[in-house]
């Protein structure tokens, strides 16, 4: 999975970019299907805001965060994203498991 970051109005830090390529990296448990994650931070007033577009086979996933500090919003669009993706995977299999009626019999 490729994982881009921008930042905007400031430079992230190597290591909060660091940080940010281990938290998203482990959404590829969810799902093989994710081609690339564009993770956009920026600092408005005082507040961290992180949006988070991922792309996979099929679909894209958007997530937006607002928080005090930047830890926090990258956990609250990690859960966004993990959200959807669980929603996505539950439909995937749901969609396969049913086929005609009349074969089950």
């Amino acid at each position: 999975m490729d994982i881009q970051i921008t930042s905007r109005h400031e430079k992230a830090s190597a290591s909060l970019r660091q940080m940010i390529i281990d938290e998203f990296g482990k959404l590829e448990k969810y799902s093989d299907r994710i081609t690339s994650c564009h993770v956009i931070i920026d600092s408005q007033r005082g507040m961290e805001l992180l949006e988070v577009v991922l792309n996979m086979a099929g679909h894209t996933i958007n997530a937006t965060s607002k928080a005090g500090n930047i830890g926090k919003a990258i956990d609250e669009a990690l859960a966004k994203v993990q959200r959807q993706l669980s929603k996505i995977n539950e439909k995937i299999k749901d969609h396969k498991n049913h086929g005609d009626p009349l074969e089950a019999r």
